[in-house]
């Protein structure tokens, strides 16, 4: 239709605005792309629902206690965010903990300082850290061609009591195995 006559008929401009308006909200809307400590965050949330702590350390219906040893991180930042978001009939509470003290805690999340803490069995100990799975974490997040990718150490899990779905085994990127 030629731009005369698009002019000349109200209900045809207000329809071309409307179009115009909708293209330009559905541009405004698109997500923004998430920050690497936001999308690590939410990839150890789904995570954890593939990991089965023994029914003495996680009683049906109790709290599951994330405790951050490295307060001060992004990543320590983004998982505050998760606190009290319920998984699987558990609430998650975040907490920061001193002097390396984990008894209470279901999941950590450690640095890359010179000594791992000594960890309670069933405390699922996550870092974000290159080459902490040789020195006892059990599940490392990295970022790897701008995704989020996370190693897993078997052993580490075993010996601590956990049970790592075979499901979540097959997503990680590198499974260190006994």
């Amino acid at each position: 239709m030629p731009q005369r006559a698009i002019a000349r008929h109200p209900l045809l401009q207000a329809c071309l605005g409307l179009g115009l308006l909708g293209l330009h909200l559905a541009v405004q809307s698109q997500p923004q792309a998430l920050a690497e400590p936001q999308l690590k965050a939410q990839v150890l949330f789904k995570v954890l629902r593939f990991i089965e702590w023994p029914p003495r350390s996680l009683a049906d219906g109790q709290a599951l206690q994330l405790c951050l040893l490295e307060d001060g991180t992004p990543l320590a930042q983004e998982l505050r965010a998760l606190d009290g978001r319920t998984m699987d009939n558990h609430q998650l509470q975040v907490r920061s903990v001193r002097d390396r003290q984990l008894g209470g805690c279901h999941i950590a999340l450690i640095g890359d300082a010179q000594g791992l803490p000594v960890a309670p069995s069933a405390t699922l100990l996550v870092s974000e850290s290159p080459g902490m799975l040789d020195r006892g974490a059990m599940l490392s997040l990295q970022v790897e061609d701008g995704r989020v990718v996370f190693d897993v150490s078997l052993e580490a899990a075993r010996r601590a009591g956990l049970d790592i779905s075979a499901k979540l085994l097959r997503l990680a990127r590198f499974v260190k195995k006994p």
